[in-house]
């Protein structure tokens, strides 16, 4: 298997995604200004499954991360990874579509930050913050009532549009409720800079979770053109 591996490189892959973690924010220059960016390192990974058109009805790669003890595995992870030829012990994994067919011998390619050298907009998705149970001020951002003496109404939601007719709130009215520890994708994120010693890309904007927490990093599909 490190003999099929070596032969197929990350460059005759199509970059479906990676997995990193949110390393934290900071600033760097950029066209004469401080620009906010997000430092994102790209975790050790490697392909252990491909799913064709003809065995699966799609094209994807499966990408083994988080490398444990071999302990912490699973028995049936550990059975498919060392099936596959695959050393390092990956706790999880994440499939990757393609639209293009992949070829089966690389299973067991080792997925790098290098691959984003030259992508130029990123879309990332993550799970973002829980905050718990919030109301309709902070979940939604709705205006407060007047901060008088004798107002009865402060950050109450108001009316909800019940009474005789139609008798019932509407579906998808905001409402006070659960906010965050969703996932969430932020899309257009310009990659300012990518460190390929270090298996950091630094992209403009912020992103959602909190540091240290997984990201999937995908190409645009939006991509901004200049």
């Amino acid at each position: 298997m490190d003999d099929i591996a070596a032969t197929t490189t990350t460059a005759t892959l199509e970059l479906c995604g990676l997995v990193g973690r949110k390393a934290g924010m900071t600033r760097v220059p950029h066209e004469g200004e401080l620009a906010a960016v997000t430092l994102i390192k790209v975790e050790t990974q490697k392909v252990i499954a491909v799913a064709n058109a003809a065995r699966n009805g799609y094209h994807a790669l499966k990408v083994g991360y988080d490398v444990r003890k071999e302990k912490h595995l699973r028995q049936p992870d550990r059975g498919r990874l060392r099936k596959a030829g695959i050393s390092e012990n990956f706790a999880r994994s994440k499939e990757f579509r393609s639209s293009k067919p992949l070829p089966d011998d690389c299973v067991g390619t080792a997925l790098g930050v290098e691959m984003l050298k030259d992508v130029g907009w990123l879309d990332v998705q993550g799970i973002v913050k829980g905050r718990g149970f919030q109301g309709v001020v902070k979940r939604w951002g709705h205006k407060t009532g007047r901060r008088t003496h004798g107002s009865r109404f402060h950050r109450r939601p108001g009316s909800l549009g019940g009474r005789a007719a139609p008798a019932r709130v509407f579906k998808n009215k905001k409402l006070p409720g659960q906010m965050g520890n969703v996932n969430c994708t932020v899309q257009n994120l310009q990659v300012l800079a990518v460190d390929a010693e270090q298996r950091v890309v630094a992209v403009r904007g912020a992103v959602p979770g909190q540091r240290g927490g997984f990201v999937i990093i995908k190409p645009a599909i939006k991509a901004r053109r200049a």
